[in-house]
């Protein structure tokens, strides 16, 4: 009976203590959420409709994804009241049209930039292009944290379907910089999901319950603790391209091979292609007064950026044009480290056709 009644008593303990450990976390979660910088949709870029910019965050923090082959994921369908997502995982916008014109097919590709993120469908890179250049039919293959790897595979399943394609855009930098340079990523190429991916495929149902128990239990705790007490140094920076020139020089010469692997693709089936190193909130001078931007990714960023132009300038391509420094000045643009507001993308729509109209009339 005694060994009993302290049994009973230990499991006491252990629920009273799960039970407040479950409620600070809870606590803390709600505290992160409040004190949280991060409301994009209240940045100055949107003052002069910040109700139609909560619609947008709306959508798509709705967006949902599934597994597909070879690129990892892709969204699934959606209509919502500013994005939609067709059947085959692209966003659409409603297209220009020239009546009784031969119209030629151009493809997007890029990350969540190109896809649009921040803006509604009309005010994405693709839609805006297709505004000026009516003559064209756009497609928008932009993915959510897709680098130029992915981008690529993606371009050979599109041909490998015989999808007609008269010009090719490549839209990259960020998510090769901000997803390959995590210390977490020790191979390449990758992805953004590659430790995910080998934590939680072929590890049974245990790998689950431990993240599920993380999450109940402690996950915002240490977000907090984490808050309080990271003080980023190079030991502790969760990237290492600033620190390692060895895994640098690979994720900016990857890069750049995938590039020219799309360009032989798609000139060899009598296409154009066109590849642009996009703007990032750390590189050149762009208005940043308004943002958050973590440090040690800068660092990170500069060092892949930097590696990039020195090759671009030595091959020499000119198909490729360095975009980087197309938000300077003194408007409001980013919403964070990449992602910009509809006044962005307008700036690099005009930016492509011009470029376009350069490779197209050679």
């Amino acid at each position: 009976m005694k060994s009993v009644k302290i049994i009973r008593i230990i499991a006491i303990n252990i629920a009273v203590f799960a039970v407040l450990l479950i409620a600070v976390n809870w606590a803390c979660g709600v505290y992160l959420k409040k004190t949280s910088k991060s409301n994009r949709a209240q940045l100055p870029n949107y003052s002069m409709d910040f109700e139609h910019a909560k619609a947008v965050f709306s959508d798509y923090n709705r967006i949902q994804h599934r597994y597909e082959p070879f690129v990892g994921w892709k969204t699934l369908p959606y209509r919502g009241k500013t994005t939609h997502i067709s059947k085959e995982g692209r966003r659409t916008h409603h297209e220009e049209t020239v009546a009784g014109e031969a119209r030629l097919v151009v493809r997007f590709f890029g990350g969540s930039t190109m896809w649009g993120e921040g803006s509604d469908d009309q005010n994405t890179i693709p839609a805006l292009f297709n505004k000026f250049n009516p003559g064209y039919i756009a497609h928008n293959h932009g993915q959510l944290a897709y680098n130029t790897r992915q981008e690529l595979d993606e371009l050979i399943s599109v041909y490998s379907r015989n999808e007609k394609s008269d010009l090719v855009i490549f839209y990259d930098g960020v998510n090769d910089a901000a997803f390959l340079c995590p210390k977490e990523i020790t191979e390449l190429p990758a992805h953004r999901l590659v430790p995910m991916y080998r934590e939680k495929l072929y590890t049974g149902k245990l790998a689950v319950v431990k993240e599920l128990a993380v999450k109940i239990f402690v996950e915002d705790i240490l977000a907090v603790i984490r808050r309080a007490t990271y003080r980023p140094t190079p030991e502790n920076s969760p990237y290492d391209c600033a620190s390692d020139p060895e895994k640098a020089e690979a994720v900016a010469e990857i890069m750049m091979k995938n590039w020219e692997m799309a360009h032989e693709i798609v000139t060899k089936r009598n296409g154009k292609f066109l590849a642009i190193l996009q703007p990032a909130a750390f590189i050149g001078k762009p208005k940043t007064d308004h943002l958050e931007l973590d440090e040690e990714l800068g660092k990170n960023f500069h060092e892949i950026y930097r590696r990039l132009k020195e090759k671009i300038a030595a091959r020499n391509h000119p198909w490729i044009v360095d975009l980087s420094s197309a938000f300077d000045g003194e408007e409001y643009i980013f919403i964070d480290f990449c992602h910009v507001s509809p006044n962005g993308n307008l700036i690099i729509a005009k930016m492509v056709s011009e470029a376009v109209r350069d490779i197209t009339e050679e």
